[in-house]
């Protein structure tokens, strides 16, 4: 039974690691412009225990299937966008990428299940927080882009698109409830 069951997790495993996503971009990051424009949203972003570098990263995203609300949605967005992050300054662009695109999913369900949730005030303070923390994801992912090597930015504006639609999104449904939407440094 032992050797079933380690065959089996071998085998998992393997399957998991076959049906990722990879990118593998040829030229190196070229320079980030002069005129780079910094901007500072004020939300802070957790310190994750894990990247997908961790032997326990798997446990992790299937803990993550777990999760429901969009509460827990946009705390594991915002998780995976600093492992990203932190993969990126390691210099590993191609598997940063793929986490950055998990990142952006999981803030897409939390913004659309809290648009589906129907809690009156609280679900309006939630989508500020969701409308405020997809800024901070365009800013660090403008920052990204800037990092990437030229053959590899069409994937990351296509994952800039993600924060900018919910951003945008969210004014309206803010308005209706009586709430000011976050201020666009952009």
């Amino acid at each position: 039974m032992p050797v079933f069951f380690v065959s089996f997790i071998i085998l998992l495993v393997s399957f998991l690691k076959s049906a990722s996503i990879e990118y593998a971009f040829s030229l190196s990051p070229s320079p980030a412009p002069e005129s780079f424009n910094k901007v500072e949203v004020d939300y802070l972003l957790p310190d994750p225990l894990l990247t997908p570098e961790s032997p326990f990263w798997f446990f992790q995203a299937v803990f993550d299937r777990f999760d429901k609300n969009a509460q827990d949605y946009l705390e594991n967005a915002d998780a995976r966008l600093v492992a990203g992050l932190r993969m990126l300054n390691k210099g590993k662009i191609e598997e940063s990428i793929v986490v950055f695109q998990k990142a952006e999913q999981y803030l897409r369900k939390s913004y659309d299940t809290a648009l589906s949730e129907s809690n009156g005030q609280k679900n309006g303070q939630l989508l500020y927080r969701i409308s405020l923390a997809s800024l901070k994801h365009r800013e660090i992912l403008e920052s990204v882009l800037v990092r990437t090597p030229e053959d590899g930015r069409a994937v990351v504006v296509e994952i800039l698109d993600i924060p900018k639609a919910i951003y945008e999104g969210s004014i309206p449904e803010l308005i209706k409830q009586g709430l000011n939407p976050p201020e666009y440094p952009f």
